[in-house]
């Protein structure tokens, strides 16, 4: 039978080891020097971020408390070799301290966190390397990088802090600084702050947060805070809930912006998005991981409404974007920015209404007097990410051209555009095709191909007419390709071809003769505002475009009275107009001048008028008729036999409308 005095003996002796090994950690804990750990310290944080670091000050740990703490002093985190600044991250101290209570739960709760002078620089290279892709030297993308999450902070201080951010895939340069303090009063929605301030882009950057106190935050309560941002004329609100402080990775945000261009948004985000008039966007933001859903979307572009939803997956190479927007009522006018066009930028959004009715219907850069739009397409930002969109416009209102419909879907992948359908309905006739443009190259390459269909020209007139100058189908096509930076770029150098196609109709008769000329005939029906009409058999206009100039190769009307004529070109680099149209009656014509109509001018400020050369050549001038009328009658009419023949309209027309070559 065992002893159990020898037995208890042994216990006592094993228990009495046991203490001396426990008291011998704690005072060896208690007075180890901890500064002999910060080599292997720093090559351990070296090893997980890819980043050589280092600590120069004393590193101090107190372990006996529900809430141990280490301090250190002079901790640096160096950039990788190929950025501009040595140093990516510096403190003069770090203080942190963790809940024990909590960790034995497994949950890391941080009672306190303090940074004194720390300092940031953040650098990315044209080529994509960003010194933030922990876990690599180059600090190439690491690609499906969720979302961080960061412990339950219950106090930040952080106090004169320094922030330098340099991105030259969006040409960005920020510096600032940020400091965090957090107010006693536990109630106070605004007892934590963060301030920053700085630059971006060249211009005044700055961010206000607020939130409610830390102190009694803890992983299973939702913490909410509110920021405003602004960015020269940028303005953002937002309120954040954090549902589960702070797993970054599950967000629910609430936003307002409003701006003048929403492509500056791009300094924010990242994310390439058109020019655009003065907007103002609201929507409901959930972040889950990687994907960003954006319900309930609303807000106005110029004046025109706009609405939809947007998801955002950043888990990919490039950041994705696949949106479904409508408009109600779209105006045109503001389509202009986002073509490329000088719109210009009013100084607030209560300045929009009257500074979309300066600008007109057009995109036009007035600096250069250029109707096409000269606005260089970001190739960087396009090939920063992809896209999946599509829009639909209800109404559109736009001058002068009765429409519709608005719809099209853009294609974003890898650099290129593909806007396939792009579609306006008229109200009766459509206009649709495709769009694509390959920006992987410096220069981008593009290709246009639209098809007009049963547009019925007997819509097109102004509110001073009675009857329509012109009625029949009209049918066409632009099929063009070539490269540049802008549209205008694009149009000079393009090749292909556009034709117009009217198989029948009417032109309102003192037009046909006017083209002809008929002095007694065309501007006696004008003066007497005479409706009359003459059938059109046919008209085509084929134009043929090599290196940016567009010459006239098919251009004639054939009406019952008069078969009439074009030939010259237009020039796109200069958009110089050089057309004459000359009209040849069937009929015998006593005052028949042979001089034809010139189009002259540039394709902002066209010029109509008459040859004054081959008018010259037919005799005097009728001065006086020319002083109580137009230009236009200010000719001597001349016989004309009237030897001119019909066209053979069907191998006109079918030979018009074959596709335009390459």
């Amino acid at each position: 039978m065992q002893n159990p005095f020898v037995t208890h003996k042994k216990s006592a002796w094993a228990a009495a080891i046991a203490g001396a090994m426990v008291l011998a950690l704690i005072l060896f804990l208690v007075l180890f020097d901890w500064n002999m750990l910060r080599p292997l310290v720093a090559r351990e944080i070296t090893a997980k971020t890819g980043r050589a670091a280092s600590i120069d000050g004393d590193l101090k740990v107190h372990l006996f408390s529900w809430t141990p703490s280490a301090e250190i002093e002079g901790v640096t985190l160096k950039n990788p070799p190929w950025a501009d600044r040595e140093l990516m991250f510096g403190a003069k101290q770090i203080s942190v301290s963790v809940s024990l209570g909590r960790l034995l739960r497994g949950q890391i709760v941080i009672p306190q966190l303090k940074l004194v002078e720390p300092v940031l620089n953040l650098e990315r290279d044209s080529k994509g390397r960003a010194s933030w892709e922990l876990g690599n030297k180059a600090g190439t993308p690491n690609g499906n990088k969720q979302p961080s999450k960061i412990p339950t902070i219950q106090r930040l201080l952080i106090q004169d802090g320094k922030l330098q951010v340099t991105d030259q895939i969006r040409k960005l340069r920020f510096g600032g600084s940020v400091v965090a303090v957090q107010q006693a009063g536990e109630g106070d929605a605004s007892a934590f702050k963060v301030r920053a301030k700085g630059s971006l882009n060249g211009k005044p950057f700055r961010l206000d947060a607020n939130g409610g106190a830390l102190l009694d935050l803890t992983p299973d309560k939702p913490y909410e805070f509110s920021m405003h941002v602004t960015a020269a004329d940028i303005n953002l609100d937002s309120r954040i809930t954090v549902p589960k402080p702070f797993d970054l990775s599950s967000l629910d945000v609430k936003f307002v912006l409003n701006g003048n261009d929403l492509a500056d948004v791009f300094y924010l985000t990242g994310l390439a998005l058109p020019n655009t008039p003065p907007y103002r966007l609201s929507a409901v933001v959930r972040v889950s991981g990687t994907t960003y859903r954006v319900d309930d979307l609303s807000g106005k572009l110029g004046s025109s409404d706009l609405g939809g939803k947007v998801v955002v997956e950043t888990s990919g190479a490039r950041p994705k974007l696949t949106a479904t927007i409508a408009s109600h009522n779209l105006k045109m006018v503001d389509l202009a920015s986002t073509l490329g066009g000088q719109a210009g930028k009013p100084e607030s959004l209560s300045a929009t209404k009257a500074a979309v009715s300066k600008r007109g219907a057009a995109a036009i850069d007035k600096s250069q007097g250029m109707l096409l739009p000269d606005a260089d397409l970001q190739v960087n930002r396009v090939r920063g990410m992809d896209a999946d969109v599509t829009y639909t416009a209800v109404s559109v209102d736009m001058p002068k051209l009765p429409m519709k419909n608005v719809s099209f879907h853009v294609l974003l992948d890898d650099g290129v555009i593909s806007l396939d359908p792009l579609s306006f309905i008229l109200d009766q006739g459509s206009f649709s095709g495709s769009v694509r443009i390959d920006a992987r190259r410096d220069i981008p390459e593009s290709a246009i191909d639209m098809r007009m269909s049963d547009v019925n020209l007997a819509q097109f007139k102004t509110a001073k007419m009675t009857e329509p100058p012109l009625s029949g189908k009209l049918a066409g096509r632009v099929k063009v390709h070539g490269t540049g930076s802008s549209i205008h770029k694009f149009a000079a150098g393009a090749d292909g071809g556009v034709s117009l196609i009217v198989p029948g109709g009417e032109v309102n008769q003192a037009l046909a003769e006017l083209t002809g000329i008929n002095v007694t005939r065309g501007l006696g029906l004008l003066l007497t505002k005479n409706d009359a009409k003459t059938a059109i058999r046919c008209g085509v206009v084929d134009f043929q475009a090599q290196k940016g100039t567009l010459g006239a190769k098919t251009v004639f009307v054939d009406t019952t009275d008069v078969l009439i004529t074009g030939r010259g070109d237009i020039n796109l680099n200069t958009e110089a107009l050089n057309l004459s149209l000359r009209g040849e009656p069937k009929k015998l014509r006593f005052t028949r001048i042979r001089a034809p109509i010139t189009v002259k001018g540039t394709l902002e400020h066209p010029s109509v008028g008459i040859d004054a050369g081959k008018l010259a050549e037919q005799g005097a001038v009728a001065t006086a008729l020319g002083a109580l009328l137009t230009p236009f009658a200010a000719v001597i009419a001349f016989v004309d036999p009237g030897l001119a023949k019909n066209k053979d309209c069907a191998a006109s027309v079918a030979q018009a409308g074959e596709p335009v070559s390459e």
